[in-house]
């Protein structure tokens, strides 16, 4: 059947009110429309598994002093420096970005971003349904030919008024990775493209600030091996101002741009396509990442292997490598925690350098027990590490080391996080317009983690988990329908659901939609979570609206499904109403076949929408093998005044004499013929002659 099948979770940890929408066949995560079939947003911070393919990066974004979020609630918010809908004033508390908020934002939501150099330089960009929008200082990000002004506007690129490469649409995007003055867009096939103001950065043969006519328009990234083909397989594209750096599917690294290293012991240089790398080691790749020394001008790489073990690469000189020197790396050497000759970094979990700002070469990370260690550059106190200079791998201050962080994220001035237990995120390092989002434009250096900030749910790093699941059926608005059922499957187990309101019914842990039109149901889950010491509780909010259903088509089970002598045709007769069009060319419910195979039924509803069924139809007509044993005799003498027959061949008998065992005696002269009829009803004879 061609049921709408659906996935939804959402996650939160306190009371919070959510819509989550499902759209076509995807899966609803967080609320959001999924561009991609590999697409997991919840595959992300602590809740991230092993799978580098999935890796959700872009849940919590920022630059320097701007901050946006995919939330947990089906938004997206952003604050900080010069990120209001003017690009020139500041948000002082998180903001949702919709069509009220941002003038002429149309379409759904899919990515936003921001990238930036220090300040006053950020512009964001956002991604909908519709296309490609942007906001901020011109040319932060994109050439300042492609913007009007600094207020939110649509983008249009080389003619194509959704400013995405030729052929590529919004839902064909799997990642969209925003620093100064480069986008970097990976596609759900594989493919990547540029869209960038540095000429090593567009991965074709490119060098130097690119003019007007060429930072105007997407380059796809091509390979240096022979031939210069595209790139092919990614699954991620991350990187700098100078630098991009890609992992596909098959575990390669490449990378390109005027600041990049191979891993092979040799110099940092330029690169104008995208180059292959060497691993540093032979396990399977979960994430990369890129950050920027700009005093030094250099990048330096991070791999983490699935198994938790961090390794880097590149410019060190303000210890962001994490090894304790701060020695230029041109091989692969792996961060530790304590020392020069300490244990290495063998359980980490996640990874996030700053890699949308260009200053300041910093990284956090979590290790498997949601610990919070960072190093490199702590300018501004972004790192809380009691120094503005640079430091070591270690724990920021104002987190213990009972804390469960479950996301951070390294900004441009700045660190972030999102802790269990927790409503508020955490904040440390430069606060300066909006950029805590507590309401104030305050400035002074946050030198410990603060948790004085805002309430932000980031999808993926919350307490409480709620999934929606089973054949969940949306409308064109994306609502679920009226009529429709979902499960629910609240994490952790062994809190209460409950019905809060509006027209449905929960028996058990299965809603049901019965409103009519566009109605508002609410479903209610709260649990005592042991490691909070409190009750939890979170409601969503689930929007419904009347649908134009698909049909459902079926087909009757018909008496037999095998075709015989007896059977020798069957009437097949299809159910779900409108029209229907048989794969034998029959246009009514009901068609009559006689010869095996797969008979399928397409039915079309009064909306034009359409479901399949099909049947298979197999043959038995093999015929038995009919035989009459030979007797002693055939011929009839006073002595042998009868003769006994048998027919042998299996199924039933009639002989020419009436008969109808496989045995018959006969006591005068002629042919006997008897026939044999097997279970499917096909018939054999054999005759024998008597005199």
């Amino acid at each position: 059947m061609n049921k709408y099948n659906a996935l939804n979770w959402i996650k939160v940890t306190s009371f919070v009110v959510l819509l989550i929408s499902n759209f076509n066949s995807s899966f609803a995560q967080c609320g959001f429309l999924p561009t991609c079939s590999n697409t997991n947003y919840l595959n992300f911070g602590m809740g991230s598994n092993s799978d580098g393919n999935t890796i959700e990066y872009d849940n919590f974004i920022s630059s320097f002093h701007s901050t946006v979020v995919r939330t947990s609630q089906g938004t997206y918010k952003v604050w900080g420096e010069y990120v209001a809908a003017d690009g020139t004033n500041n948000l002082l508390s998180p903001t949702e970005i919709n069509a009220t908020n941002f003038p002429g934002l149309t379409g759904t939501v899919l990515k936003a971003h921001l990238g930036s150099d220090y300040t006053p330089t950020v512009q964001g960009i956002v991604l909908t349904t519709d296309g490609l929008f942007a906001w901020g200082t011109e040319g932060g990000v994109l050439h300042q030919d492609l913007t009007t002004s600094s207020a939110f506007q649509k983008i249009t690129v080389n003619t194509n008024t959704k400013g995405l490469p030729a052929g590529v649409q919004p839902t064909d995007v799997k990642m969209l990775f925003v620093t100064f003055q480069t986008i970097a867009l990976t596609t759900c096939s594989g493919s990547v493209y540029v869209l960038t103001q540095n000429g090593a950065n567009a991965g074709n043969n490119l060098s130097g600030t690119l003019s007007a006519a060429n930072a105007t328009q997407w380059y796809q990234v091509r390979t240096s091996a022979s031939g210069f083909p595209f790139i092919s397989n990614v699954v991620s594209v991350r990187g700098s101002k100078n630098t991009l750096f890609a992992l596909t599917s098959t575990g390669e690294l490449y990378t390109w741009g005027t600041e990049t290293y191979l891993g092979t012991n040799t110099v940092m240089a330029a690169r104008s396509r995208a180059t292959l790398m060497t691993n540093p080691s032979v396990n399977p790749i979960k994430m990369i990442g890129v950050t920027r020394d700009d005093n030094n001008s250099v990048s330096s790489y991070y791999v983490l292997n699935s198994n938790g073990n961090l390794y880097a690469l590149g410019g060190n000189t303000e210890r962001q490598l994490g090894d304790w020197s701060t020695s230029e790396r041109r091989s692969w050497v792996q961060p530790r925690y304590t020392s020069t000759s300490g244990p290495v970094m063998n359980n980490i979990h996640w990874l996030s350098p700053n890699e949308h700002d260009t200053r300041y070469a910093a990284v956090n990370v979590l290790t498997k027990d949601s610990l919070n260690y960072n190093w490199g550059d702590a300018n501004g106190e972004m790192l809380g590490r009691g120094v503005t200079t640079n430091a070591n791998p270690g724990i920021p201050n104002g987190i213990a080391a009972t804390d469960k962080i479950l996301a951070v994220e390294t900004g441009g001035h700045t660190s972030m996080l999102a802790k269990k237990c927790e409503d508020f995120f955490g904040y440390v390092g430069h606060r300066i317009r909006g950029s805590m989002g507590d309401g104030t434009s305050n400035t002074t250096n946050e030198t410990a983690y603060t948790f004085a900030t805002a309430v932000v749910y980031i999808c993926g790093a919350t307490t409480l988990e709620l999934q929606l699941t089973g054949s969940i059926t949306s409308g064109s608005n994306g609502l679920y329908c009226n009529g429709t059922t979902a499960t629910l499957i609240p994490s952790p187990p062994g809190g209460t659901l409950s019905l809060v309101s509006g027209p449905g019914n929960l028996v058990g842990d299965v809603v049901t939609f019965t409103g009519t039109g566009n109605t508002t149901v609410t479903i209610g889950y709260s649990y005592i979570e042991p490691s909070c010491g409190t009750l939890q509780s979170i409601a969503i909010a689930l929007l419904t609206e009347n649908c134009i259903l698909p049909p459902t088509a079926g087909i009757n089970s018909p008496i037999t499904s095998i075709l015989t002598c007896t059977n020798p045709s069957i009437s097949l007769t299809a159910t779900g109403g409108g029209t229907y069009s048989w794969s034998n060319g029959a246009t009514t419910a009901t068609t009559s076949v006689t010869a095996p195979g797969t008979y399928t039924v397409t039915v079309t509803g009064p909306s034009g929408l359409t479901d399949t069924e099909s049947i298979i139809i197999t043959q038995n007509s093999t015929a038995p093998v009919a035989a009459i044993t030979a007797p002693t005799t055939t011929v009839l003498t006073c002595t042998a005044t009868s003769i006994s027959l048998t027919a042998t061949g299996g199924g039933t008998y009639s002989w020419s004499n009436g008969a109808t065992t496989a045995a018959t005696s006969v006591s005068s002269s002629g042919t006997y013929t008897v026939t044999v009829t097997a279970a499917n009803g096909c018939t054999d004879t054999e005759s024998i002659t008597i005199t």
